[in-house]
């Protein structure tokens, strides 16, 4: 490892004295001289030096008054004795000068040098003895909330090499509030930055009647803590120190790192062999911060078991939802939404997890839907793969709310837009075969197979276009075809008739003055008298 050497001198000779045994006798520092009227000292405080020698002919005396490095030698043209104690005092490593040959300074520089080493060698030792108990502890506790030790003695013996002055008998579970929104689109790396920042403050934190914890990550937001609560009389009184210290350590965490937590705590178990059943308790009433929301606590004791509801949402209002979806009704789609949303999230008791895969698949109803509606595929599954993703981040009933209503949002107004497009171009395509056909015997079952929807969709996909029914549609252009022929005298009222699609000429007579409010006869005398 290659140390750095900093000199304070404009001394010429002696700074080449001291590179040149450098180089020579391979010590390997790192060289560095600044000049002795120079801002030398702020330059060290930016960049600390182990070895620092010090050029007394041409600096103040009071600058041995602060510790600059560990090592400083002090280089002077000559020395008194008292001025040697001073300098040892003061806490110089030696003192050495100018005179000084390469021998000397050899001695001097391997000194140091062998100094260094023992120190690195001991700090080497620390940094070991410091990673060997950190795995200790985390392997203790993994084993501990796994319920991987069966044997009292073992447990008490590896607490004991842990440096653990009792043996946990409480779990608490971490739960790092909107983690994956605060990690969302960020690298493992700031993942893992949160989760050290919330353990280095667990670290710090000490009570007055527990001291010894045991913090592990068990989950990419959730960090797992065992402690011991002292003795107690009660179960509750157990469950009230659990809590209390909680709120301390939760308070702790937020003034330290600025995060909040939501603590799910398990119950005390004087045998820590049990400890894995106050985890997966602690995990229980984890669950429950989906009702609760952020920065709480919460304890076993206080949880009511969920109801063991499979169906939570109606699935004849699913149904409806879809058809109107399917249709493209979206006024009718977002009021039976807000039915359902109402029915599902009055329910306080119900298993996160089942409630977010049944919202799921009202999520992936409702896109077949849209693109059985016509809605363009590729849109419709980009959306749902993206807030199918997004779901599995959603915490609480607020967030899933907000979630929801993005989802359904976004799923409409792209259902709505390829609707009307892809609407456009089918019923575009059906009046160009109604003008090619209109006098033949068309039927509504004909014109929706020629643009490939079945006839009931067709029927309300058309009027809702053109604010005609398909009856009324042919019969109106019948009749326009009617008006114009009817202008050609050499036209009879039958002849008209059959060219327009209707074979009786008295029913033809009928519908043009149901629609006109004149027979044929008179439209065609009215408009003979406003040519005269």
């Amino acid at each position: 490892m290659a140390h750095t050497l900093v000199i304070i001198s404009n001394d010429e000779t002696a700074i080449g004295l001291i590179e040149s045994v450098n180089i020579e006798y391979k010590f390997h520092f790192n060289v560095k001289v600044y000049d002795a009227a120079g801002d030398w000292v702020n330059r060290l405080r930016q960049n600390p030096c182990p070895v620092l020698l010090l050029d007394m002919d041409q600096l103040d005396r009071s600058i041995l008054g602060r510790k600059l490095a560990d090592y400083t030698i002090v280089l002077k043209s000559e020395f008194t004795i008292q001025e040697q104690r001073i300098f040892f005092k003061k806490g110089a490593f030696d003192c050495l000068t100018k005179s000084t040959d390469k021998t000397s300074l050899y001695y001097l520089l391997h000194e140091v040098k062998a100094a260094m080493a023992k120190e690195d060698n001991s700090d080497r030792k620390a940094r070991l003895a410091k990673e060997c108990l950190i795995s200790l502890k985390s392997h203790l506790a993994y084993d501990l909330i796994f319920g991987n030790v069966k044997n009292s003695k073992e447990i008490w013996d590896r607490s004991k090499w842990a440096g653990l002055s009792v043996v946990p008998n409480t779990a608490m579970i971490l739960h790092i509030d909107e983690f994956f929104r605060l990690t969302k689109n960020k690298s493992k790396l700031w993942e893992q930055t949160i989760r050290n920042e919330i353990i280095a403050a667990i670290q710090t934190f000490r009570d007055l009647e527990i001291r010894d914890i045991l913090p592990v990550i068990t989950a990419a937001d959730k960090i797992t803590v065992l402690l011991s609560i002292p003795l107690r009389s009660s179960q509750e009184e157990y469950k009230q120190l659990a809590v209390s210290y909680a709120e301390r350590m939760k308070q702790h965490l937020n003034e330290k790192t600025g995060y909040t937590v939501t603590i799910g705590i398990g119950s005390y178990y004087e045998d820590a062999r049990n400890l894995h059943v106050s985890y997966q308790e602690a995990l229980q009433a984890q669950t429950y911060k989906f009702f609760s929301g952020t920065n709480a606590i919460l304890h076993i004791a206080d949880i009511q078991p969920f109801e063991n509801e499979t169906a939570l949402l109606p699935n004849s209002e699913i149904e409806t939802v879809a058809s109107k979806l399917t249709v493209g009704d979206f006024t009718g789609v977002k009021e039976s939404l807000e039915k359902v949303w109402n029915t599902v999230f009055t329910q306080q008791n119900v298993d996160p997890e089942v409630l977010k895969l049944q919202i799921l698949d009202l999520l992936t109803t409702l896109a077949r839907s849209a693109i059985n509606g016509g809605a363009k595929p590729q849109d419709i599954i980009s959306i749902h793969l993206e807030y199918a993703r997004d779901l599995l981040m959603v915490e609480n009933t607020s967030q899933m709310k907000k979630w929801f209503q993005e989802a359904i949002k976004q799923l409409l107004e792209r259902a709505f837009l390829d609707y009307n497009e892809e609407t456009l171009k089918s019923v575009q395509k059906a009046i160009a075969f109604i003008e090619h056909h209109y006098i033949e015997n068309i039927s509504l079952e004909q014109v929706a197979s020629h643009v490939h929807l079945s006839p009931n969709y067709f029927s309300n996909l058309f009027k809702k276009t053109t604010g005609s029914s398909f009856i009324e549609y042919i019969t109106n252009l019948r009749v326009d075809k009617a008006k114009s022929m009817l202008m050609d005298l050499d036209l009879t009222i039958y002849q008209i008739a059959s060219a327009v699609g209707y074979q009786d000429a008295r029913y033809f007579s009928r519908v043009f003055k149901a629609i006109s409010g004149k027979t044929p006869s008179k439209y065609r005398n009215s408009l003979l008298g406003s040519q005269g």
